[in-house]
Protein backbone atom coordinates (compact mmCIF):
# COMPACT_ATOMS: atom_id res chain seq x y z
CA UNK A 1 0.00 0.00 0.00
CA UNK A 2 1.40 3.41 -0.94
CA UNK A 3 1.73 6.23 1.59
CA UNK A 4 -1.70 7.80 1.01
CA UNK A 5 -5.21 7.62 2.32
CA UNK A 6 -6.54 4.12 1.83
CA UNK A 7 -9.19 3.65 -0.84
CA UNK A 8 -11.99 1.40 0.36
CA UNK A 9 -14.26 -0.42 -2.07
CA UNK A 10 -16.95 -2.79 -0.84
CA UNK A 11 -19.23 -5.15 -2.68
CA UNK A 12 -22.12 -3.80 -0.59
CA UNK A 13 -22.66 -0.34 0.93
CA UNK A 14 -21.31 0.15 4.46
CA UNK A 15 -23.62 0.42 7.44
CA UNK A 16 -23.55 3.43 9.78
CA UNK A 17 -21.02 2.04 12.26
CA UNK A 18 -18.63 0.97 9.52
CA UNK A 19 -19.00 4.34 7.78
CA UNK A 20 -18.17 6.27 10.95
CA UNK A 21 -15.22 4.00 11.64
CA UNK A 22 -13.81 4.56 8.15
CA UNK A 23 -14.20 8.32 8.62
CA UNK A 24 -12.11 8.21 11.81
CA UNK A 25 -9.49 6.12 10.04
CA UNK A 26 -9.19 8.65 7.23
CA UNK A 27 -8.76 11.52 9.73
CA UNK A 28 -5.92 9.71 11.48
CA UNK A 29 -4.24 8.92 8.16
CA UNK A 30 -4.56 12.55 7.08
CA UNK A 31 -2.84 13.73 10.27
CA UNK A 32 -0.01 11.27 9.65
CA UNK A 33 0.66 11.77 5.95
CA UNK A 34 -0.12 15.49 5.47
CA UNK A 35 1.78 17.21 8.33
CA UNK A 36 3.41 19.84 6.09
CA UNK A 37 0.15 21.71 5.47
CA UNK A 38 -1.69 21.17 8.76
CA UNK A 39 0.05 24.18 10.31
CA UNK A 40 -1.95 26.41 7.95
CA UNK A 41 -5.09 25.13 9.65
CA UNK A 42 -3.67 26.25 13.01
CA UNK A 43 -2.80 29.68 11.60
CA UNK A 44 -6.29 30.23 10.19
CA UNK A 45 -7.83 29.03 13.45
CA UNK A 46 -5.65 31.53 15.30
CA UNK A 47 -6.88 34.36 13.09
CA UNK A 48 -10.50 33.42 13.74
CA UNK A 49 -9.82 33.08 17.49
CA UNK A 50 -8.30 36.55 17.68
CA UNK A 51 -11.29 38.04 15.88
CA UNK A 52 -14.15 36.23 17.59
CA UNK A 53 -13.16 35.72 21.24
CA UNK A 54 -15.40 37.72 23.61
CA UNK A 55 -17.10 39.63 20.81
CA UNK A 56 -17.98 43.19 21.78
CA UNK A 57 -19.37 45.05 18.75
CA UNK A 58 -19.19 48.83 18.94
CA UNK A 59 -22.78 49.12 17.74
CA UNK A 60 -25.70 46.69 17.72
CA UNK A 61 -25.75 47.07 13.93
CA UNK A 62 -22.28 45.51 13.83
CA UNK A 63 -23.40 42.26 15.44
CA UNK A 64 -24.67 40.73 12.19
CA UNK A 65 -21.18 41.03 10.67
CA UNK A 66 -19.66 39.15 13.61
CA UNK A 67 -22.39 36.53 13.27
CA UNK A 68 -21.51 36.09 9.62
CA UNK A 69 -17.84 35.82 10.58
CA UNK A 70 -18.58 33.02 13.05
CA UNK A 71 -20.74 31.38 10.37
CA UNK A 72 -17.70 31.24 8.06
CA UNK A 73 -15.61 29.88 10.94
CA UNK A 74 -18.06 27.03 11.45
CA UNK A 75 -17.72 26.15 7.80
CA UNK A 76 -13.93 26.43 8.02
CA UNK A 77 -14.02 23.72 10.70
CA UNK A 78 -16.62 21.61 8.94
CA UNK A 79 -15.01 21.91 5.51
CA UNK A 80 -11.58 20.98 6.86
CA UNK A 81 -13.05 18.04 8.79
CA UNK A 82 -14.83 16.83 5.63
CA UNK A 83 -11.59 17.04 3.68
CA UNK A 84 -9.75 15.05 6.34
CA UNK A 85 -12.51 12.42 6.23
CA UNK A 86 -12.07 12.20 2.43
CA UNK A 87 -15.43 13.78 1.66
CA UNK A 88 -14.13 16.18 -0.98
CA UNK A 89 -17.47 17.19 -2.47
CA UNK A 90 -18.86 17.98 0.97
CA UNK A 91 -15.72 19.97 1.87
CA UNK A 92 -16.16 22.22 -1.16
CA UNK A 93 -19.91 22.44 -0.59
CA UNK A 94 -19.20 23.76 2.89
CA UNK A 95 -16.70 26.25 1.48
CA UNK A 96 -19.42 27.45 -0.87
CA UNK A 97 -21.59 28.27 2.16
CA UNK A 98 -18.73 30.24 3.70
CA UNK A 99 -18.30 32.21 0.48
CA UNK A 100 -22.02 32.98 0.51
CA UNK A 101 -21.55 34.34 4.02
CA UNK A 102 -18.64 36.48 2.86
CA UNK A 103 -20.74 37.86 0.00
CA UNK A 104 -23.41 38.99 2.45
CA UNK A 105 -20.88 40.37 4.93
CA UNK A 106 -19.11 42.40 2.25
CA UNK A 107 -22.34 44.17 1.35
CA UNK A 108 -23.36 44.85 4.98
CA UNK A 109 -19.88 46.06 5.93
CA UNK A 110 -20.11 48.49 3.02
CA UNK A 111 -23.67 49.53 3.91
CA UNK A 112 -24.65 48.63 7.49
CA UNK A 113 -28.24 49.79 6.98
CA UNK A 114 -28.73 47.15 4.28
CA UNK A 115 -28.96 44.43 6.92
CA UNK A 116 -32.68 45.14 7.16
CA UNK A 117 -33.05 44.10 3.51
CA UNK A 118 -30.92 41.04 4.27
CA UNK A 119 -33.17 39.98 7.16
CA UNK A 120 -36.24 40.49 4.96
CA UNK A 121 -34.60 38.69 1.99
CA UNK A 122 -35.08 41.72 -0.20
CA UNK A 123 -33.01 43.19 -3.03
CA UNK A 124 -30.09 42.76 -3.56
CA UNK A 125 -29.83 39.84 -1.12
CA UNK A 126 -32.51 37.82 -2.87
CA UNK A 127 -30.13 37.47 -5.84
CA UNK A 128 -26.84 38.70 -4.42
CA UNK A 129 -24.53 36.56 -6.52
CA UNK A 130 -26.21 37.74 -9.72
CA UNK A 131 -25.94 41.32 -8.44
CA UNK A 132 -22.20 40.90 -7.88
CA UNK A 133 -21.72 39.29 -11.28
CA UNK A 134 -23.36 42.26 -12.94
CA UNK A 135 -21.25 44.72 -10.97
CA UNK A 136 -18.06 42.79 -11.70
CA UNK A 137 -18.88 42.97 -15.40
CA UNK A 138 -20.24 46.51 -15.68
CA UNK A 139 -19.16 48.50 -12.61
CA UNK A 140 -16.31 46.76 -10.75
CA UNK A 141 -15.60 50.03 -8.94
CA UNK A 142 -18.91 49.62 -7.10
CA UNK A 143 -18.12 46.18 -5.67
CA UNK A 144 -17.97 46.29 -1.86
CA UNK A 145 -14.66 44.40 -1.78
CA UNK A 146 -11.86 43.97 -4.31
CA UNK A 147 -11.76 40.18 -3.83
CA UNK A 148 -15.42 39.62 -4.76
CA UNK A 149 -14.51 38.59 -8.36
CA UNK A 150 -12.07 35.97 -7.05
CA UNK A 151 -14.68 34.65 -4.63
CA UNK A 152 -17.16 34.39 -7.50
CA UNK A 153 -14.69 32.17 -9.35
CA UNK A 154 -14.22 30.01 -6.26
CA UNK A 155 -17.97 29.83 -5.72
CA UNK A 156 -18.47 28.67 -9.31
CA UNK A 157 -15.93 25.88 -8.91
CA UNK A 158 -17.55 24.74 -5.68
CA UNK A 159 -20.97 24.83 -7.33
CA UNK A 160 -19.77 22.76 -10.25
CA UNK A 161 -18.23 19.98 -8.21
CA UNK A 162 -20.04 20.10 -4.89
CA UNK A 163 -23.70 21.03 -5.12
CA UNK A 164 -26.96 19.27 -5.82
CA UNK A 165 -26.90 16.02 -7.82
CA UNK A 166 -25.11 17.26 -10.92
CA UNK A 167 -23.19 14.64 -12.87
CA UNK A 168 -19.83 16.22 -12.01
CA UNK A 169 -20.51 15.65 -8.32
CA UNK A 170 -20.56 11.88 -8.44
CA UNK A 171 -19.06 10.98 -11.82
CA UNK A 172 -15.62 10.71 -10.19
CA UNK A 173 -17.06 8.46 -7.48
CA UNK A 174 -18.02 5.59 -9.75
CA UNK A 175 -15.67 2.87 -10.91
CA UNK A 176 -15.87 -0.48 -12.62
CA UNK A 177 -14.45 -3.42 -10.67
CA UNK A 178 -13.06 -6.08 -13.01
CA UNK A 179 -12.63 -6.00 -16.77
CA UNK A 180 -15.16 -3.83 -18.56
CA UNK A 181 -17.50 -6.03 -20.58
CA UNK A 182 -16.77 -9.08 -18.46
CA UNK A 183 -19.83 -10.83 -16.99
CA UNK A 184 -18.11 -10.64 -13.59
CA UNK A 185 -17.55 -6.86 -13.74
CA UNK A 186 -19.74 -4.57 -11.64
CA UNK A 187 -20.03 -0.88 -10.80
CA UNK A 188 -19.43 0.52 -7.33
CA UNK A 189 -19.85 4.02 -5.95
CA UNK A 190 -17.20 5.21 -3.52
CA UNK A 191 -18.42 6.72 -0.27
CA UNK A 192 -15.04 8.42 0.16
CA UNK A 193 -13.30 10.50 -2.50
CA UNK A 194 -9.56 10.34 -2.97
CA UNK A 195 -7.01 12.41 -4.81
CA UNK A 196 -4.98 10.52 -7.40
CA UNK A 197 -1.73 11.16 -5.51
CA UNK A 198 -0.28 13.22 -2.69
CA UNK A 199 0.48 16.21 -4.92
CA UNK A 200 -3.12 16.47 -6.06
CA UNK A 201 -4.29 16.09 -2.48
CA UNK A 202 -2.03 18.96 -1.36
CA UNK A 203 -3.24 21.12 -4.24
CA UNK A 204 -6.84 20.59 -3.20
CA UNK A 205 -6.15 21.19 0.48
CA UNK A 206 -4.14 24.35 -0.13
CA UNK A 207 -6.80 25.66 -2.50
CA UNK A 208 -9.43 25.06 0.16
CA UNK A 209 -7.43 26.79 2.88
CA UNK A 210 -6.48 29.68 0.62
CA UNK A 211 -10.17 30.25 -0.11
CA UNK A 212 -10.83 30.67 3.61
CA UNK A 213 -7.99 33.20 3.81
CA UNK A 214 -9.79 35.18 1.09
CA UNK A 215 -13.06 34.85 3.00
CA UNK A 216 -11.34 36.25 6.11
CA UNK A 217 -9.90 39.11 4.05
CA UNK A 218 -13.45 40.30 3.37
CA UNK A 219 -13.77 40.98 7.12
CA UNK A 220 -10.27 42.46 7.58
CA UNK A 221 -11.11 46.17 7.27
CA UNK A 222 -14.14 45.76 9.53
CA UNK A 223 -12.12 43.97 12.21
CA UNK A 224 -9.00 46.12 12.02
CA UNK A 225 -10.08 49.58 10.91
CA UNK A 226 -13.64 49.80 12.26
CA UNK A 227 -13.75 47.59 15.35
CA UNK A 228 -10.09 47.65 16.32
CA UNK A 229 -10.28 44.07 17.62
CA UNK A 230 -7.22 42.82 15.71
CA UNK A 231 -3.74 44.38 15.50
CA UNK A 232 -1.66 45.19 12.45
CA UNK A 233 0.11 41.85 12.87
CA UNK A 234 -3.21 40.05 12.29
CA UNK A 235 -3.59 41.65 8.88
CA UNK A 236 0.06 40.97 8.05
CA UNK A 237 -0.29 37.29 8.97
CA UNK A 238 -3.51 36.99 6.97
CA UNK A 239 -1.93 38.35 3.81
CA UNK A 240 1.20 36.31 4.42
CA UNK A 241 -0.86 33.12 4.63
CA UNK A 242 -2.60 33.96 1.39
CA UNK A 243 0.69 34.55 -0.41
CA UNK A 244 2.34 31.45 1.06
CA UNK A 245 -0.48 29.03 0.19
CA UNK A 246 -0.66 30.44 -3.33
CA UNK A 247 3.12 30.18 -3.75
CA UNK A 248 3.22 26.53 -2.67
CA UNK A 249 0.34 25.68 -4.99
CA UNK A 250 2.08 27.40 -7.88
CA UNK A 251 5.22 25.40 -7.17
CA UNK A 252 3.23 22.15 -7.20
CA UNK A 253 0.99 22.90 -10.18
CA UNK A 254 -0.86 25.86 -11.70
CA UNK A 255 -4.09 23.86 -12.09
CA UNK A 256 -7.16 24.46 -9.94
CA UNK A 257 -8.62 21.36 -8.25
CA UNK A 258 -11.83 21.56 -10.24
CA UNK A 259 -9.95 21.45 -13.51
CA UNK A 260 -8.38 18.11 -12.63
CA UNK A 261 -11.53 16.19 -11.88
Amino acid sequence: MSEKTREIVHDAPPDLISFIGMEHEQVLRTLRIDPEDMHFVDHIQGLYTAATTRIRPKEVADLIVFQLLTFTHYHFLFSTACFMRCHLAEAFSSLRCAIDGAFVAAHIIHDRASQTAYMDRKKPFDKLLRHYRNLARDRPDRLPHALIPELILRHDLCSRYASHADADVFAHRSRIVGDEGSPDAYVTVEYFQFARDKTERRLEFLWLLNAFVIVLDVFASFLHDEQGVVPDAWVTELHGLGAQTERIRDELSPDEPGEKR
